[in-house]
């Protein structure tokens, strides 16, 4: 299991990491692609293509027996496939989340830690 936690020097909030759905629109249009890292704060998709840097977008992340959620974001980063780059794609900053879906964005990332921790 891989979960940074809150106070660590390179992170602000816990994250997890598992694949999970996401779908991405921007003004660009729509990428659909999977999402392998999640906290409070954001997420990365893996995609091979993503808006601009600073680009506003939605974001909508579902799980099995979960509420979907859809949140607003920006690109923060765009990591383009290449040699020694495992995990292509973007990462997205959450945008001023209100309090019910920082609660669903919570029950995520408690879904997928439990998933983790199950044995194989």
């Amino acid at each position: 299991m891989d979960v940074v936690k809150p106070g660590s020097p390179t992170r602000r909030s816990a994250r997890v990491n598992h694949e999970f759905i996401v779908g991405v629109t921007s003004e660009q249009g729509i990428v659909s692609g999977w999402g392998t890292n999640l906290s409070m704060g954001g997420v990365f998709v893996n995609a091979s293509s993503a808006p601009p840097r600073g680009t506003k977008v939605s974001v909508l992340l579902q799980l099995p027996g979960l509420p979907e959620c859809k949140l607003e974001g920006r690109v923060v980063r765009f990591q383009p496939a290449g040699p020694g780059v495992d995990d292509p794609g973007m990462a997205i900053e959450f945008v001023n989340p209100d309090e019910q879906t920082k609660k669903i964005v919570g029950q995520m990332v408690e879904k997928l830690t439990q998933d983790l921790a199950r044995p194989a």
